[in-house]
């Protein structure tokens, strides 16, 4: 598998990282060495961490490459016929909101919780709190809102930024005699590299349908739970 890597941010910088360890190809594209569809056509996969005016402003030649493509643009408003573009185009699209492989554990945990409030009738309240680094701008993150999406209740929301820290999330569910808290917490930006390559891999080695797909309703299949 040959890598087209868009974006040497924090993010694509550890994607190159690990190729280099683990012996993919890998190549680095960014403003002084623009995507071309020349340059894309020995390669396999697309993966891009940018800010979503790149990746629009992307857009026309990555679609012309004819690739799978593996995306965490943030900040982006696609086109709204995308997916049907990417039909006709035959070219599967993953996107993620959040990288992380342990997050689509945390999904199916999310779905065992939706039942907690039937035990405890209208004796119990749920918070989400998130920490990261001082320069994420977005408060609350998309990871916590999207954990407020999964718990499918009223939920409180608050966030912290806090020094470097990639990402903490903790969920709790609180009665007046017993606390069940739900926690993940980021070690490394590493992770969310790992959790792109694997979605390359996953696109190469198995026959991912043309069109949009969201990169944590295809991890949670491979759960087969």
């Amino acid at each position: 598998m040959k890598i087209a890597l868009l974006g040497r941010g924090k993010t694509g910088s550890k994607v190159k990282e690990i190729c280099d360890e683990i012996g993919i190809s890998c190549s680095v594209f960014h403003y002084q060495n623009p995507l071309s569809i020349e340059k894309l056509k020995d390669h396999d996969v697309i993966v891009a961490f940018v800010p979503g005016k790149v990746m629009i402003d992307s857009l026309d030649i990555l679609l012309s490459a004819q690739l799978p493509i593996i995306s965490g643009a943030t900040g982006v408003e696609f086109p709204s016929d995308l997916d049907d573009q990417l039909k006709k185009s035959n070219i599967p699209w993953i996107q993620g909101h959040n990288f992380s492989l342990a997050m689509n554990v945390i999904k199916k945990v999310f779905d065992v919780l939706n039942k907690a409030p039937n035990l405890f009738d209208n004796q119990w309240s749920a918070h989400i709190h998130e920490v990261h680094h001082t320069k994420k701008l977005d408060s609350p993150s998309g990871t916590a809102l999207r954990w407020g999406e999964w718990f499918a209740h009223p939920v409180e929301i608050s966030a912290d930024r806090k020094g470097d820290v990639v990402g903490d999330h903790n969920f709790t569910f609180d009665t007046p005699y017993e606390t069940i808290e739900l926690s993940h917490h980021a070690k490394d930006r590493r992770l969310f590299a790992s959790g792109a390559l694997w979605a390359a891999n996953l696109v190469h080695s198995q026959n991912i349908a043309p069109g949009f797909h969201w990169f944590e309703n295809l991890a949670t299949q491979e759960l087969k739970i």
